[in-house]
């Protein structure tokens, strides 16, 4: 039996252990080192998961790239954060696999603020370059709109980024004067790919929409350095309800051009005093968390005319009573309003006026009876009440 040279043995072994080391730095490197998740099916291919994160991790890189301030708006990824991954925010965290940013839906959203935002056609050749397909969305500006200009100058409103069949929507925050932010509706031009995008499935666009300006935080989701609404439930809670109706200025300005306005100084002076009443009386109930709206005269004035009824000499809001709370009178005093009449109880009709600067405000309590919405009303000198 011819012998075994130990030194070829030997080296064979060395060879082949050299080789599995090499091949496990090889995959090591490829799938496990990098940061973030390289989730693979059993096949070998990359998941849905994997797609969403790359996508998003190639976008993020061009808009730090850009100096574009986006924060994550995606309903699906904010409402996975919890408080402690908010808490880690300091930390250098790499997340094992994708928790937050894979959400399994074909979209992930942003949101920019439009002021920040200065057009680099760099940017969207960047994104070309890197794979990106991209429907702009256009629309007017409205804030240029009046009843003088009825229309204004086209704006960005919404950018849809697709990559790999994964679609990164942008959405436009714009100031608006009464100091909140604004996004427009998503409108598809008669010649735009309708298929670019799920378009029923998006965050943001069925309708125009307005937030309060979030406080943001940066923090690190999935490997990647993210900025998120510091408050992330109350921005989620502000984006189910976050319908904004435009005012109808070509409808206002056909009225007004039937019915002219009261330009008197009495008008004008009352009209003027009516608008800073609203502004304090929307301020006041906002301290309070308490949701309201327009009614009666002042809301026939905003939908008719979108301005304040001068022959109305008076200011209405509504609030369902089961909001009430009887800290509005002190809150209504310390903002600097008298309580003029009280009228009905709590549980029949209630109604409370404040005067300020000679011009009342009236709130009226509204009451739920089934599928009814109804408020009450007293008859001054008779304290007759109608409902």
């Amino acid at each position: 039996m011819p012998r075994v040279n130990r030194t070829i043995v030997l080296s064979l072994l060395v060879i082949s252990s050299s080789v599995f080391l090499l091949f496990q730095l090889y995959y090591y490197r490829k799938y496990v080192g990098k940061a973030g998740p390289h989730i693979l099916s059993r096949t070998g291919h990359l998941t849905s998961s994997d797609v969403q994160w790359q996508t998003v991790k190639k976008f993020l890189a061009l808009a730090q790239r850009f100096r574009l301030p986006m924060f994550l708006a995606d309903t699906a990824a904010l409402g996975l954060l919890s408080q402690d991954a908010l808490r880690q925010r300091d930390r250098q965290v790499r997340e094992p696999h994708c928790s937050f940013l894979c959400t399994d839906r074909p979209i992930t959203s942003f949101a920019v603020y439009a002021n920040l935002w200065k057009y680099d056609p760099g940017f969207l050749l960047a994104a070309e370059q890197k794979g990106f397909e991209l429907l702009q969305l256009r629309g007017e500006d409205p804030r240029l709109a009046s009843l003088d200009t009825l229309s204004g100058e086209e704006i960005p409103l919404h950018f849809l980024l697709r990559l790999n069949g994964h679609v990164i929507q942008v959405v436009f925050l714009y100031e608006r004067s009464g100091n909140y932010l604004w996004h427009g509706a998503l409108r598809l031009r008669a010649h735009a790919d309708r298929s670019f995008a799920p378009f029923k499935m998006l965050d943001y666009g069925r309708h125009a929409g307005v937030y309060d300006r979030p406080q943001l935080v940066l923090t690190v989701l999935d490997g990647l350095d993210v900025q998120v609404p510091h408050n992330i439930s109350r921005f989620l809670s502000e984006q189910r309800h976050a319908r904004f109706l435009e005012c109808r200025y070509r409808d206002a300005h056909n009225f007004l051009q039937l019915f002219p306005d009261d330009s008197s100084a009495a008008a004008v002076d009352f009209r003027r005093k009516a608008k800073s009443l609203l502004h304090v009386a929307a301020r006041t109930l906002a301290l309070l968390d308490i949701p309201f709206w327009l009614s009666s005269g002042t809301c026939l004035g905003w939908f008719r005319q979108c301005g304040i009824i001068s022959y109305s000499r008076d200011v209405d809001v509504g609030i369902f009573i089961r909001d009430f709370r009887w800290d509005i009178v002190a809150a209504f005093r310390n903002a600097g309003l008298s309580l003029k009449h009280k009228f009905g109880k709590v549980e029949d009709s209630l109604e409370l006026s404040f005067v300020s600067d000679d011009v009342k405000l009236d709130i009226f309590f509204f009451y739920e009876d089934g599928d009814i919405v109804w408020n009450g009303g007293t008859q001054a000198k008779s304290g007759k009440k109608f409902k």
